[in-house]
């Protein structure tokens, strides 16, 4: 009994103090203080808060099952190097689950401010939009992304084995954190900025009806693209492999929220393309696919993915490619 405690209480205290750290680089840091909304900002704090009065019972009740988590992996690790440098004179390195400990901690403190941020502007968008003369193509749009930034958020914020998205492995390569990375912001802001980008999912095409027709098709590709987010659930994350998925519509290609985005992205052009702004949109295409073939060079290290590749040849186009 004492021993079951001890170690609950160890992995709760190695939880908080690397948590309020990232709380603290959060809120005070040199990016995300500007970027928040005051209501992410507080957001995270009551997220935070929830943890540090809810995680004694879960630990509790988990920790004759389950007893490690990546707080208390990181903080293992350290204190074994720490040691081994005073006695020996040398580090250890990091055992591979306590890489994937640190990795999945950075993607988190990455991801997780800018999810829960997306999802509150997006929910906040839908309530104006309510209030307002409802225009319903905006409407449901708004509803896809706050659904699909939602599913994100929770994603990011909860790892448990009953929700079997424990985080088996992260993307081990520079490159593959590069092509993720510089989809979301400050970064995309930097490509932007300089390379011409033009897609905009309201664009207004040479006809009414042509407009319609294309807000049509470009809703029916946005719901996969969201089915996609709500068929991965709370595996749903960036970088890591939580459990292969192999739902619809996934069962039909590989990814098929990258190729539904760019597909509309490409949609939305047509209005006003010019080479400038499709030089601009292939550089994001292109971006697109090596995020694609890193995340599969990745997954491949698991066998139930290089099955599911077996299952599911095409990776973008079913007969295509």
């Amino acid at each position: 009994m004492i021993s079951t405690l001890k170690r609950g209480l160890e992995l709760y205290l190695s939880s908080i103090i690397l948590y309020c750290l990232g709380v603290i680089i959060i809120l005070h840091g040199p990016y995300y203080p500007e970027v928040l909304t005051e209501q992410a900002k507080r957001a995270i704090v009551y997220l935070f808060s929830g943890y540090i009065l809810l995680a004694p019972i879960y630990y509790l009740i988990t920790v004759s099952k389950y007893s490690e988590n990546k707080p208390f992996l990181i903080f293992k690790s350290i204190n074994r190097n720490i040691k081994n440098l005073v006695t020996k004179g040398k580090r250890i390195g990091l055992l591979k689950e306590e890489k994937v400990a640190f990795l999945f901690i950075i993607v988190k403190l990455f991801y997780l401010p800018l999810m829960i941020n997306f999802f509150l502007n997006n929910l906040n968008s839908f309530q104006f939009q309510l209030g307002e003369q409802i225009n319903y193509y905006a409407l449901i749009l708004t509803i896809i992304f706050t659904i699909d930034t939602g599913i994100f958020a929770f994603g990011y914020s909860f790892e448990f084995k009953t929700l079997k998205n424990i985080v088996k492995s992260v993307e081990p390569t520079f490159f593959g954190w590069f092509v993720a990375l510089i989809c979301y912001p400050p970064f995309n802001t930097l490509v932007v900025n300089n390379i011409p980008w033009g897609s905009n999912d309201y664009a207004i095409f040479s006809s009414e009806l042509y407009t319609s027709i294309a807000r049509i098709f470009i809703v029916l590709l946005l719901v996969i693209y969201l089915w996609a987010s709500v068929a991965l659930g709370p595996k749903a994350s960036n970088l890591t492999n939580r459990g292969i998925v192999t739902k619809f519509p996934y069962s039909i290609v590989r990814h098929p929220a990258y190729i539904s985005k760019n597909i509309v992205w490409w949609l939305t052009l047509i209005p006003i393309i010019n080479w400038k702004l499709a030089g601009g949109l292939l550089l994001w295409t292109i971006i697109y696919y090596f995020r694609a073939i890193t995340e599969e060079r990745h997954l491949k290290a698991d066998s139930d993915y290089v099955k599911y590749c077996k299952k599911v040849k095409w990776k973008f186009i079913p007969g295509v490619y």
